[in-house]
């Protein structure tokens, strides 16, 4: 299989995947059930304030531009390792990369959340339930995304 990534066109698809995905982590982190449970805990002792990133304008900056450099940086892992995915179908091949990152990502982090700081755990499996189904949507997203070539 010829993998010609063209960089170029990798940065520009981990914009357009990032707001996707933006959208769609918007849409479950802010429906009625998780958003009460945020409010219930605002200014918890161990919630950073934006204050400390010089506001909310360069908090949402900083996100923005990691989240587009690690869109990015997945983007180019699922485009390598895409052969050795299991499936047979672009979309299984799709969530066999979503529950990788799951494995490698988000349960070790929502691990370490638990283990080192003061955080509701409500919070923690919220995080990290909302983010697995994120991720497997990013994994199918990619997938077709791969099918139709826009990688290369």
């Amino acid at each position: 299989m010829n993998n010609n990534i063209k960089k170029s066109k990798i940065i520009i698809w981990g914009v357009i995947v990032y707001l996707i995905n933006a959208i769609i982590s918007n849409f479950l982190w802010q429906n009625s059930l998780v958003a009460g449970y945020y409010q219930k805990y605002e200014g918890y002792h161990s919630m950073k304030s934006m204050d400390l990133f010089g506001g909310m304008g360069n908090w949402i900056g900083l996100n923005l531009l990691f989240g587009i450099f690690f869109t990015a940086f997945l983007i180019m892992v699922f485009v390598i390792i895409y052969p050795q995915l299991p499936g047979k179908t672009g979309w299984v091949k799709g969530m066999s990369f979503g529950f990788f990152i799951i494995f490698i990502k988000i349960i070790p982090e929502a691990f370490n959340q638990f283990m080192l700081f003061d955080y509701p755990v409500i919070l923690i499996l919220i995080q990290c339930i909302v983010s697995a189904i994120g991720i497997l949507l990013f994994g199918i997203i990619l997938s077709i995304l791969f099918t139709v070539k826009v990688f290369r």
